[in-house]
């Protein structure tokens, strides 16, 4: 039964996760933008699946950053009751430790639920679904992806520019178009009266289809040029995004890693199922950082809790690199990590059990 003191926790670990949680979207977000940005501007998407993409990435970024937002809101939340002498107060009832922990259980349990059906169900989902929009195989065109009428548009680092006159709207066809290619040496100069982009279906590569026009090759400086003329002429613009076998793997179905032998698909695996497990470990170590004398700063423990987050982060990195190299054994995984963490937690909450105090006294008088 959840009572006064767990809403009363509850409600203040919520309101300061949303907090962070919109800060941390709103930063990833902005930086995910300009990339998108910079990939219309190039051409390798169209400005159309622009606010798509960045839904997606929403979704992807979700299941990482809530573990952090926890932890931290936690850190928040019981830090200011204890500078507020509430947590004092709440001993001096017989609250002790152990049941604020419960409250803090009561708010990370369903958190880790979330965080593993983002990590292992949505996140796979949007990922699968941006190397497709970005790849050109969901079926829907990428025609004119960063071609503006009227302006020279450049790809390949400057190796291919063109310029068109007009594009219709009705067929979304290109008129009067101008290229310039480069291959070493050799300029290239293409005009054409019409043109249009396309996808190839089996290859994912992006190409820039030209009718009607003459095309002519040769060096700059000399006269002999070859000039000839064309019904169509087909230019690639883009390569489809590379993939692992068929698919990412990051976009692999999560019953299809787990079903596999592979040392790669059974790290990509418990790679997704880390932030759960995370979220319980810091839910555990969130009770000792967070404790802080009345009327002291709000940054007590803040740089403490940052550095073993930050250690935690890269203990992940590490042992999913072992893992892959096959260092540590494949049962072995990256579960050390999160263990490693929860016995961190644990040794901290030593102080506060009744039978370490007694213990601990009986040594200095031993000592005496």
């Amino acid at each position: 039964m959840i009572s006064l003191i767990d809403r009363y926790l509850l409600q203040e670990v919520f309101k300061a996760l949303f907090a962070i949680l919109l800060i941390l979207l709103l930063v990833l977000v902005s930086h995910s933008f300009i990339g998108f940005l910079q990939q219309v501007a190039v051409g390798e998407v169209s400005a159309d699946v622009l606010f798509q993409l960045l839904g997606l990435q929403i979704f992807r970024y979700l299941a990482r950053l809530i573990p952090p937002a926890f932890f931290f809101a936690v850190l928040y939340a019981v830090g200011r009751m204890y500078r507020d002498s509430e947590m004092i107060a709440l001993e001096s009832c017989g609250v002790g430790s152990l049941r604020i922990f419960r409250s803090i259980l009561l708010a990370g349990l369903p958190v880790s639920l979330l965080v593993a059906w983002l990590s292992m169900g949505v996140q796979p989902w949007s990922s699968q679904l941006i190397a497709r929009i970005i790849s050109g195989q969901t079926g829907q065109s990428v025609e004119l992806a960063g071609v503006s009428p009227g302006r020279f548009n450049e790809y390949s680092k400057g190796d291919l520019v063109f310029y068109v006159e007009s594009i219709s709207e009705s067929d979304h066809r290109m008129h009067n178009i101008f290229v310039q290619t480069r291959q070493g040496d050799d300029l290239g100069l293409v005009t054409a009266a019409t043109g249009f982009q396309r996808v190839d279906p089996e290859t994912g590569d992006r190409f820039l289809v030209l009718e009607d026009g003459f095309r002519y090759k040769g060096q700059p400086g000399r006269a002999d040029y070859v000039v000839s003329e064309f019904g169509a002429y087909a230019l690639r613009i883009g390569e489809a995004v590379p993939t692992v076998g068929n698919r990412p793997r990051n976009s692999l179905p999560t019953h299809v890693l787990l079903a596999s032998q592979d040392i790669y698909d059974r790290s990509e695996f418990q790679y997704r199922l880390s932030p759960a497990l995370g979220v319980l470990a810091f839910a555990l170590l969130s009770l000792p950082l967070s404790r802080s004398l009345p009327r002291q700063g709000p940054f007590g423990r803040l740089a403490l809790a940052f550095l073993i987050y930050t250690i935690y982060l890269s203990l992940q990195g590490v042992s999913e690199n072992w893992m892959k190299d096959q260092v540590t054994p494949a049962w072995l995984g990256m579960w050390w990590v999160h263990l490693s963490m929860g016995g961190l937690a644990l040794i901290m909450l030593l102080p506060d059990r009744v039978w370490y105090r007694r213990w601990r006294r009986r040594l200095r008088w031993t000592r005496a």
